[in-house]
């Protein structure tokens, strides 16, 4: 009887251990799940996308700023830009539209370092809607090199071809910053570029990347069209304007 007693007691025990160490590893699973930190970092990327794809997505997403510009009146618009640097100085390069005030009432914020002010509007250029600010450096971006990360005069063509997979990222509705593909689909006068993919008010200004990780274009807006109901939103079809539109000579 006593044997018997003392079989089930080692069995209990023994199921009792193997219960703590599952509980233990568990609970050591638990502790491994990474941060929200670790998923919104800027190089927590697809490792199944190919080289290419992954070198653009780096640029582009450790590269977007967020844009707040206060009105005299109190109002605040939000837009996205591209942290850039040439000669040495630091910029962001963003639509012109949603600069609504002074440089001093203007910040620029990043996911990791918090705001930061303006400096000096270099340039705000209102025919092709686009501005440049020169800033202090953010530590913790990775700023674009100004003019190497262009495409030169001859890539132009076969950098940005129709049917050219693109990707931006952006704060659309003040939300992000989020990373979304694009793909182009057409050409307007003016040079402007057609790309499907997806956009909404605050993504404005976000910088646009082929994937050899050139910086090809900014998001201008959303398309809009007519129906039997009403103007519409096209939301999918978006308007890029290419950077060579930009006059670069401000700052190089």
């Amino acid at each position: 009887m006593l044997k018997k007693i003392a079989k089930i007691l080692f069995v209990i025990g023994l199921g009792s251990a193997t219960a703590v160490l599952i509980f233990d590893e568990v609970i050591v699973a638990i502790n491994e799940i990474p941060s929200t930190a670790d998923f919104q970092h800027p190089d927590n990327i697809s490792l199944k996308l190919d080289s290419s794809s992954r070198m653009a997505l780096k640029r582009s997403r450790n590269s977007v700023v967020r844009i707040l510009s206060k009105t005299p009146t109190g109002a605040i618009a939000s837009t996205t830009g591209t942290y850039i640097k040439a000669k040495g100085r630091h910029y962001i390069v963003t639509v012109m539209h949603g600069l609504l005030g002074p440089c001093e009432d203007t910040r620029i914020w990043t996911e990791d370092g918090g705001f930061t002010p303006c400096r000096e509007i270099i340039i705000m250029n209102p025919i092709i809607d686009y501005a440049i600010i020169e800033i202090d450096e953010l530590p913790l971006s990775e700023p674009i090199p100004i003019p190497r990360a262009l495409p030169r005069g001859d890539e132009w063509l076969e950098t940005i071809p129709n049917q050219a997979q693109l990707y931006y990222t952006g704060y659309p509705n003040s939300t992000g910053p989020l990373t979304f593909p694009g793909r182009i689909v057409g050409y307007a006068d003016g040079d402007f570029i057609y790309m499907h993919s997806f956009a909404w008010g605050g993504a404005s200004g976000s910088g646009v990347f082929a994937l050899d990780g050139k910086l090809v274009g900014y998001l201008l807006a959303i398309d809009v069209g007519e129906t039997i109901h009403g103007v519409d939103v096209l939301e999918d079809i978006v308007v890029v304007v290419p950077t060579f539109k930009i006059d670069w000579s401000l700052i190089l």
